[in-house]
């Protein structure tokens, strides 16, 4: 499994806007790159991480506890 900083600071920007491409822009990314490296992220972790609708995206049970994990990476990073 692989993932690296920008991933996870990724991950973090679009649970925060609950939007993919507010996230995204946050991280300075297209919505088509962004939409990638969330699907790889989901793929290596055998997981998914959002789910989707009409309305946005909202944390699956997996990805609430990575977003705990993450939020703690990068502050230690930081």
């Amino acid at each position: 499994m692989h993932f690296d900083i920008p991933d996870l600071r990724l991950f973090v920007h679009i649970a925060e806007e609950g939007n993919l491409t507010r996230g995204a822009s946050r991280a300075a990314l297209s919505a088509g790159a962004a939409s990638a490296r969330l699907k790889s992220l989901e793929s290596q972790l055998g997981q998914r991480l959002f789910y989707r609708s009409s309305r946005g995206l909202t944390l699956t049970p997996a990805g609430e506890t990575l977003l705990r994990h993450a939020r703690i990476i990068l502050r230690q990073v930081e």
